[in-house]
């Protein structure tokens, strides 16, 4: 498969520069970081989580664990959970399973950003498949993300 075309028609429409990176299969994003040769900080991982009112889409780095008292406090809302993978195929029908872009406003998804991954010079996203990344500058990315809330949402596993 290749980058899903609601990624591709989110960054072109928006006039986002970027390169696609290929790498060699991976099944997690630290995984992939790791197969494409670049820093786990400077990718960006998407969590989907869902309660009554719908879904949010969290973005951290690869390398960080999600910090749900910090996303608690910036939603209001107590009893988000992490959607399934087997969940996915619904919402996100143009990308593999596990492969979730971190681009919510492109599928619709209110979205909520850490704050430190537009500080990276170069910030790499799933692009919907399991075998290559979308490479960009770090404020393309902020700019890409900007009708998003950019918080503080993960702690480091180090």
């Amino acid at each position: 498969m290749t980058m899903a075309s609601t990624v591709s028609q989110y960054l072109n429409d928006r006039s986002a520069a970027y390169r696609v990176i290929p790498h060699p299969h991976s099944a997690t994003s630290r995984e992939t970081a790791h197969k494409a040769d670049v820093r786990e900080d400077r990718v960006a991982k998407a969590i989907l989580l869902r309660d009554e009112q719908g879904m949010v889409m969290v973005i951290i780095p690869a390398s960080a664990s999600l910090d749900m008292r910090a996303v608690y406090d910036e939603t209001g809302r107590n009893h988000l959970e992490m959607v399934p993978e087997s969940d996915f195929g619904s919402v996100f029908l143009d990308c593999e399973v596990g492969a979730l872009p971190p681009l919510g406003p492109a599928y619709g998804i209110p979205t909520l950003v850490d704050s430190s991954l537009g500080r990276s010079d170069t910030v790499y996203l799933e692009s919907g498949d399991h075998e290559s990344l979308v490479a960009m500058d770090g404020q393309e990315f902020d700019r890409l993300l900007s009708s998003c809330r950019h918080c503080d949402l993960s702690r480091d596993w180090y």
